[in-house]
């Protein structure tokens, strides 16, 4: 409507300029037209462009702010959601921490730290690692309480210290263990609803006050850690 009533108006004036110079091409249906004939005749259409444009433009204004508002709202409501889900999320994913002999579930499994300790070495004089800072050894108890076979590797658990630097497993020392007669957990294959248990090995700078994580699934969406000390 608003586009009507805008080309109403510049007709008004095309009326105007055109009967000014030839009165009888505007107002044909007139009898000897005139110019005061054709300013009456473009003023009028003038008048009631505006008019129209008058009756318009509170509609459209109202329009125009339920929509703002409509908008607004909906951003406001979107980021409340994103807040609800951020929270959720983060609930969710914060770490359970306990300590040495406390039995912790998280996804796929429930485990045990019995006993920690550290080594310059580990292997025999065969088959041997010398760490250059310090081998932390994490006696673990694990059962697996899903359904299903579960495959542990190295994004089930790794080491951070106070400061939250990160330490993965030691694959080369836990292979040195393994041929050297020690059960370790790297890799094992845990069948549903039995407990095992095994070593878990980390090269850390010192030793140390650190935390063990463990995640209950690939994603890590659920974990726990446990202090060692």
């Amino acid at each position: 409507m608003k586009y009507f009533t805008a080309l109403l108006f510049l007709s008004s004036f095309i009326v105007f300029i055109a009967g000014m110079i030839k009165p009888n091409v505007v107002l044909r249906f007139m009898k000897s037209p005139n110019r005061v004939h054709v300013f009456l005749f473009s003023s009028a259409i003038g008048i009631v462009s505006i008019i129209l444009m008058l009756i318009i433009a509170p509609t459209d204004l109202i329009n125009s702010n339920t929509a703002t508002n409509n908008n607004t709202n909906a951003v406001q409501t979107q980021v409340e959601s994103d807040k609800q889900n951020q929270e959720s999320d983060n609930n969710n994913n914060k770490e359970e921490e306990t300590s040495i002999g406390k039995e912790v579930s998280v996804g796929h499994f429930s485990y045990t730290v019995n006993s920690i300790n550290f080594r310059k070495s580990v292997g025999d004089e065969f088959i041997g690692e010398t760490a250059d800072g310090i081998y932390l050894l994490v006696n673990l108890s694990i059962k697996n309480i899903s359904d299903e076979t579960r495959t542990l590797d190295n994004s089930c658990f790794y080491l951070t210290d106070a400061n939250n630097v990160k330490f993965e497993f030691a694959v080369d020392a836990s292979t040195a263990l393994e041929l050297s007669g020690h059960k370790t957990l790297f890799l094992k294959d845990c069948q549903p609803r039995i407990k095992t248990n095994g070593v878990l090995i980390f090269e850390v700078p010192e030793k140390d006050v650190y935390y063990l994580h463990l995640a209950g699934n690939f994603w890590g969406t659920k974990s726990a850690r446990i202090i060692l000390k």
